[in-house]
Order: C-alpha cells, then structure tokens, then sequence
C-alpha cells in the first residue's frame, strides 16, 4: 500500500500533523504508533480515557504498556536516575501526563525569534494556539473557542484542600495570576487548563 505521507509517532504533534494533512481529500495519510491498538473509544482502557488522579498513576506506571519508561539525570549534583515518563499510545505524553494543556512560555517564543527565527514569536504563534483550541472557560485575543481541542479548568468543590486553600491565601497576590490559569504563562495549579473535560477520578 502507498501513502502520500507518513507520519512516524502518534503523540500530540504527529496526531496534529496528520490531521492537518488529511484535511485535503486527495491526499492518503499514515498516522504510525508505537502504543497498543484500540479502534474505538469505547475500546480505550479508563486510565487512557479518563487520565488524571489514580488512574493517570496507573498509565503513567512504570514498565506499564503505557509508558517508554525512560530515566534521565536533573543535574551533576542530583545523580540519582529519576524517571522521565514518555507515552506509548496515540496521544504520547499527553496521553499519560493528566492530560495538561500548557503553552510554552512568551518569553521562549520570543528568544527564539530574536536568534533569528523570526515565525516563531508568540505574537507569530498565537493564532495557532488560539485555532487549535476550543477553550470553555474563556475567549477572547488570547484564547480560542472553536479548535479541535477542549480545554477546560476543573475547580475542586469547596472544602476539599483546605491545605491548598491556606497556602494560596498565605501568598497572595503572587499566585494570584498564576491561579488564573493559563492566559499568557505556563503556570498553572492544579485546576489549570486539562483536555479532559469530565473533571478530576
């Protein structure tokens, strides 16, 4: 069998790039995916298909049919291998990793336009953010609301960390931006953009 194109690794990239590609009939793609098969969605194992919390432990489980299970060294002065969990399944990493929607910070955008790769500010970048997105919570110059991707922010019921709520008050209003989620930073807590939309396991 012949393909016009194809497209070796199925993680959040390559799934774009086939898509992108497949958008004009003409052309035959083949998305390649080292991961186990499913189908369907229905087919999809509950730590896939809903990935944050335990079940987001279980895919991201070492050795697990999931992940590379890759290990790396931090720096020289912390030797110790820690592991580096990288996805085997189409989605990769974003499959495994509670499926957490973040940008790239501005500020990397824009070095890297300064050395001379000028597309790539953030100003540049930004309407392909804004068009990969389907943000539900907000909208905007900054955030897209009709992409292919949901993005949403699950905010925990009230009195369930009181902990986190103690610690957000004590260092106000530093995080006050960065619990706003992702509106031009990478920063987030924990109820940050996610592409899951049925909440927290």
């Amino acid at each position: 069998m012949k393909y016009d194109h194809i497209v070796v690794g199925g993680g959040t990239a390559g799934c774009i790039v086939a898509t992108r590609l497949s958008e004009d009939p003409a052309r035959s793609v083949l998305l390649l995916e080292a991961g186990p098969e499913y189908p369907d969605f229905e087919q999809l194992p509950d730590s896939l298909k809903y990935g944050w919390g335990m079940l987001n432990l279980e895919a991201r489980k070492s050795g697990g049919p999931f992940n590379w299970s890759f290990t790396g060294t931090a720096t020289p002065h912390q030797p110790e291998p820690m592991p580096v969990p990288r996805g085997k399944a189409m989605g990769g990493t974003s499959a495994i990793n509670g499926q957490t929607f973040i940008r790239g910070a501005p500020e990397d955008f824009d070095t890297w336009a300064s050395w001379g790769n000028y597309e790539w500010s953030y100003v540049h970048c930004l309407p392909y953010f804004r068009k990969l997105e389907r943000d539900e919570d907000y909208s905007g110059d900054f955030h897209g609301t009709e992409g292919p991707v949901p993005v949403r922010r699950h905010h925990r019921e009230p009195g369930r960390r009181p902990k986190k709520r103690s610690i957000k008050r004590a260092s106000q209003p530093a995080t006050q931006i960065i619990l706003t989620s992702t509106s031009l930073t990478p920063l987030a807590s924990t109820s940050g953009p996610r592409t899951t939309l049925t909440g927290y396991e």
